[in-house]
């Protein structure tokens, strides 16, 4: 009976944390490269045995590791010469606030101090996992493999510079995980190395793959699971009563 009412409850405390899961989710699908969270995926609990004892003193079992789709999300057409879209698989290193990350999010700009950013104001990357230093241009464009390509002050009309190349990798193989911070890195905290395969799509970004229907629906089931299993632990209360009744001496 214990058992049973240590499974609802920690049951009761995984819905409880896949609704703030949903609700990240739902928060951040206008976020551009956004990777929709999948929440807890691996749970359990475990019942401590001692010998001619009753093993009523229950743990729970929790997999901390965060889930999240990798699917593409939908692209939009923007026509801004430094928004990129990654075609199919891949991601950009980029350096935040933390250690170099992976991200999809390809909504680029030139800061004030020709730093190359996205629009989470994290630095893009060269192949050389170095920031890319944008020297005073007429233009800049990004091609299909990633070339950061300007036009310099005072050059002649057509004139074109290749200021580097943004990295990109597939990390093939890798154990990807959302990080505390809610960047995506390599669980083992390595950077995986550039892949010259990657291409993306000049002027489109890539949309968050967050489905808000699907999350909707997820929400709604998660209610219905949590109400089943408070009816679930008060029924076992009830039964738990009953039994410990019979047990009781006739007066």
């Amino acid at each position: 009976m214990d058992k049973l009412i240590y499974t609802a409850f920690n049951t009761l405390n995984n819905i409880y944390d896949n609704r703030s899961v949903r609700a990240q989710n739902m928060a951040n699908i206008s976020v551009p490269g956004y990777r929709r969270d999948l929440g807890t995926k691996a749970s359990g609990t475990a019942f401590m045995v001692g010998e001619d004892t009753l093993n009523t003193r229950a743990l729970a079992i929790r997999d901390d590791k965060n889930y999240f789709e990798a699917d593409p999300g939908t692209l939009s057409q923007t026509d801004v010469s430094t928004d990129i879209a990654i075609r199919g698989s891949g991601y950009f290193v980029v350096q935040g606030l933390g250690e170099p990350s992976l991200s999809r999010r390809g909504d680029l700009k030139v800061d004030e101090n020709g730093v190359l950013r996205n629009g989470a104001n994290s630095q893009i990357l060269n192949t050389n996992l170095q920031p890319f230093n944008v020297p005073p241009h007429r233009e800049i464009k990004i091609n299909e493999t990633g070339d950061v390509l300007i036009v310099p002050l005072g050059s002649a009309l057509g004139t074109e510079q290749n200021i580097g190349t943004i990295a990109m990798t597939l990390a093939e193989g890798a154990d990807l995980k959302k990080f505390p911070d809610g960047e995506i890195r390599v669980s083992d905290g390595t950077i995986p190395a550039p892949d010259k395969g990657v291409r993306v799509i000049p002027k489109f970004i890539e949309l968050s793959n967050v489905n808000i229907t699907e999350e909707l629906v997820n929400t709604i089931e998660d209610q219905r699971a949590y109400e089943i299993n408070v009816k679930l632990i008060s029924s076992t209360s009830e039964l738990d009563q009953a039994g410990a009744s019979l047990l009781r001496m006739p007066n």
